[in-house]
């Protein structure tokens, strides 16, 4: 059973933006599954957000994260590795 969180939005913000920044730990330290983990949280609170209360900033830090780790976790020739 989860904890649940208090509904406020800008409190789910800072939630997802600490499990972001677990995101980058972990891929310094070479846990990609946990990092992985990390940010499907991150990603699956952003998602509870109620409507009209996105952050766009936010928002490009969970897509660049989810574009670092799919490139260490599927490296091809394109990504230069």
């Amino acid at each position: 059973m989860s904890f649940p969180l208090p509904r406020d939005a800008d409190f789910i913000k800072e939630v997802v933006g600490f499990w972001i920044d677990d995101v980058d730990d972990r891929i310094q330290i070479n846990l990609l599954e946990d990092a992985e983990h990390s940010w499907r949280t991150a990603n699956d609170l952003y998602l509870t957000l109620p409507p009209g209360t996105g952050d766009m900033e936010l928002e490009d830090r969970i897509f660049a994260t989810r574009v670092k780790l799919d490139n260490i976790l599927h490296p091809t020739n394109e990504n230069n590795l």
